[in-house]
């Protein structure tokens, strides 16, 4: 497609409060826009317009509209008068240049150098690149962080496995559940066979074959290989719990 050729969706917002202080009103910005397009032989596709709405949240009617007929390819560029009638946020102006970026839809600002039609915005794009990898990055260990203190504090992070509730977000043994538990792993450690087990409890082998290999059961968390005190109360004991492991050549290495 030539440049002459392509079609345009013209974003434009203000909210009430910037457009008194500002001046920059929703007509000048798509006057503006318009007389852009035109200078670059682009098609405007269609104005999408936010009127009295904050660029805080990416939670816009027009804005939505214009990302969706993005993605449908309706259009091959997104322009804006100013950034910031765009977004204020770093990360959703990162993940939304990214999403465009994927899809081929060129993103331009006209009262800006940002144009990724050019050598120059494709140089832009890199760096938003690398920001949107540093932000991946960055959460990525806060997220760990996080995960790494609830484990050492024996707090469970994921549903609640068979034999066991939630309790006032605490884990604890589930009455009826946990007596099955210990019948399975007793079956199982006696050298009852597995599809005999599964009958009797009523559960699938699947379940049945990652539930016997749940250190949950003896009072312990999982993280990344480890096994960690957990601070809810065991099913199984240890040593049933080890003989289980056994038939299976595995062995449970607990790390205080």
């Amino acid at each position: 497609m030539s440049e002459i050729d392509k079609k345009a969706g013209v974003y434009v917002r203000v909210s009430t409060e910037e457009q008194a202080k500002e001046g920059i009103s929703i007509d000048a910005q798509i006057d503006r826009c318009t007389a852009f397009c035109k200078a670059r032989g682009w098609d405007v596709f269609q104005v999408y317009t936010d009127a009295g709405y904050s660029a805080g949240s990416t939670n816009r009617p027009a804005l939505q509209r214009l990302l969706e007929d993005a993605r449908n390819q309706k259009i091959q560029i997104l322009l804006v008068y100013k950034i910031d009638r765009f977004s204020r946020h770093l990360k959703d102006l990162i993940s939304i240049l990214e999403e465009l970026k994927k899809i081929q839809v060129n993103f331009t600002s006209v009262t800006e150098q940002i144009d990724t039609t050019t050598a120059m915005g494709e140089a832009f794009f890199q760096i938003i690149g690398v920001f949107a990898q540093l932000e991946r990055g960055m959460v990525k260990e806060r997220v760990e962080m996080a995960f790494e203190k609830k484990i050492k504090s024996g707090e469970a992070l994921n549903r609640p496995p068979f034999g066991y509730t939630y309790k006032n977000r605490k884990l604890v043994p589930h009455p009826e559940e946990a007596e099955k538990v210990r019948e399975i792993f007793s079956l199982w450690a006696a050298g009852v066979h597995y599809k005999t087990i599964a009958e009797k409890s009523g559960l699938p082998v699947s379940t049945l074959y990652e539930l016997v290999k749940n250190p949950t059961y003896i009072g312990k968390v999982l993280f990344r290989g480890q096994l960690y005190p957990g601070t809810h109360k065991a099913i199984v004991d240890d040593e049933i719990f080890e003989r289980v492991l056994n038939t299976f050549g595995l062995n449970c290495d607990i790390k205080d």
